[in-house]
């Protein structure tokens, strides 16, 4: 990748309250060995990954973006519960689920990957990556049984296009656009 082209997700932004949330859970399990803990200011729930674009492109793909949202309306999905890719024997991510029982959120993701061009989903786990794991893939059985994540609820009204700035250390995140769903009543 050349310094003129740009990473880019869309994601979800979990708001103030669930990061004050998890923030607090999270500084109980930093002592976990094997993993490298995310910044709680990148959290996010990622729709769709675009990968390396050039600059010019992203008012393209926010317009298409907004297309998009305007099909889809706010929404609350229940978080809580702990969970590992590609298992938890055999850990890379470490993450804290959202549910999405009726499959809005999946939907919200693969109308973004066909809005975008990109290959749709198998399946679309939503989540919040905590951790991955420094080198190898780390055994995460123990720390799943015991560990403890708080319920709380994730308000799905607007999507960001985001942009990663790699470098020394851990990734950092800036959006570019930011896009509301349609409003529904409740929400």
């Amino acid at each position: 990748m050349t310094d003129d082209r740009w990473r880019c997700f869309v994601a979800i932004p979990i708001g103030e309250a669930l990061r004050a949330e998890l923030r607090l859970a999270v500084a109980g399990w930093r002592g976990h060995d094997g993993l490298r803990w995310t910044d709680p200011e990148g959290w996010h729930v990622t729709l769709a990954f675009l990968g390396s674009v050039e600059p010019a492109s992203v008012a393209g793909f926010v317009e298409r973006l907004t297309t998009v949202a305007e099909s889809h309306s706010a929404l609350e999905s229940t978080t809580g519960g702990l969970g590992a890719f590609p298992t938890p024997a055999r850990a890379r991510v470490a993450w804290y689920g959202v549910e999405d029982g009726e499959g809005r959120l999946a939907s919200l993701a693969f109308d973004v990957a066909a809005a975008l061009g990109l290959e749709a989903p198998m399946s679309f786990r939503p989540h919040v990556t905590l951790a991955r794991a420094r080198r190898q893939p780390v055994d995460l059985r123990p720390w799943l049984a015991s560990a403890s994540a708080p319920k709380s609820v994730l308000v799905t009204d607007r999507i960001q296009s985001m942009r990663s700035y790699m470098g020394r250390g851990q990734a950092h995140y800036g959006p570019l656009a930011t896009i509301r769903l349609a409003v529904s009543a409740g929400v």
